[in-house]
């Protein structure tokens, strides 16, 4: 039969006092009111150890060896896309037979976890040679004096990120607990916007195809208008992506045009732009008001565009060092400010 009563530090250190005063056990016990077999444990233990307190348990014997543990990890290591089962099999190659449990608790002792893999543009070497570049050249840079812009869709019934909830086994189909989904996103809208550490710029609303044309029409109507209303200034710098029809000759003869300068910019690097930061915070502004039809979607896009509070813009590019920092140390790769939205 298991012990049915631990008694604390301080009775079994006061057992040991006794015992050292010249208490014998039967008096000990006694005294302290508890059984003889418990006082002969306690003092035995002390005698043994030095002291009185609970040693560490051992826990159960891993049924790998240290050598088959170390060796499973490293395969890990060097091939991450391995499933357990695919380990499973391996390590039963090696002549020990182990259950996925086994697995996923060895390789999460050496913190290894599974995660889903996060999709993100491919990079050539050209690309990162580009990207690294860019991060050294503009590291000093006044990024105060950049007006960042960039296009984005909103779909009506877009925000397909998953939503928990608390219900009962039973509840899981009710209508209060589902997402409601629509075909084809149940349409969406096209906006051009733009922004500084000041705040937000314009932003409009896209009809129809966006072409070169109409990107200019765009700009002519917005760009300055929104450097004169950011208090820019003179001296500041345009930041556009490298899609066609923001480099088509038409679209860079009417920036020579305009004498508006334009920020050289790599190639697929929506992660240095950090007005992506500011789409997926429209995006979840918008989604949890629940626009109805596209009418409502558009009003409230304008409401929260111009609702996002100033010091969002300010810190995005108070911070924008640690963009190039993390480039830098990615020699040019992909970094954590990949966004969802940036694909």
């Amino acid at each position: 039969m298991g012990k049915t009563k631990e008694y604390s530090c301080d009775v079994r250190q006061k057992v040991v006092e006794l015992h050292k005063m010249g208490s014998g056990y039967k008096k000990i016990a006694q005294a302290l009111k508890m059984p003889i077999s418990t006082i002969r444990a306690i003092i035995k233990k002390f005698q043994s150890t030095g002291n009185v307190m609970n040693q560490p348990g051992i826990g159960r014997v891993s049924i790998l060896s240290q050598r088959t543990v170390k060796r499973m990890v490293r395969v890990a290591k060097k091939s991450p896309r391995i499933t357990a089962g695919e380990l499973q099999k391996l390590v039963a190659s090696w002549g020990q037979k182990v259950s996925k449990t086994t697995i996923w608790s060895h390789l999460h002792h050496h913190k290894l976890f599974g995660r889903v893999s996060r999709k993100k543009p491919l990079l050539s070497s050209k690309n990162k040679l580009e990207r690294l570049q860019f991060a050294r050249h503009y590291w000093n840079f006044k990024w105060d004096r950049v007006l960042w812009s960039d296009e984005t869709k909103i779909e009506l019934f877009g925000n397909k990120h998953q939503r928990w909830f608390w219900c009962t086994q039973r509840g899981s189909h009710m209508e209060k607990y589902l997402m409601p989904t629509v075909k084809y996103g149940g349409g969406s809208l096209m906006f051009w916007g733009c922004f500084s550490a000041r705040g937000p710029g314009h932003f409009v609303r896209i009809h129809g195809i966006m072409d070169s044309i109409k990107y200019q029409q765009i700009l002519n109507e917005n760009l300055t208008a929104s450097a004169r209303k950011l208090k820019m200034g003179r001296g500041w710098i345009f930041q556009q992506d490298n899609d066609p029809k923001h480099t088509s000759k038409s679209t860079q003869k009417w920036f020579t045009d305009h004498k508006i300068k334009v920020l050289p910019w790599p190639s697929q690097s929506p992660d240095l732009n950090p007005i992506e930061n500011l789409w997926g915070e429209l995006k979840r502004r918008v989604h949890q008001r629940g626009p109805r039809n596209l009418k409502d979607l558009e009003r409230f896009c304008m409401e929260e565009w111009s609702q996002i509070p100033c010091h969002v813009f300010s810190n995005l590019i108070r911070h924008y060092r640690r963009r190039l920092r993390a480039v830098i140390l990615a020699k040019g790769g992909s970094t954590k400010y990949w966004l969802k939205g940036c694909q």
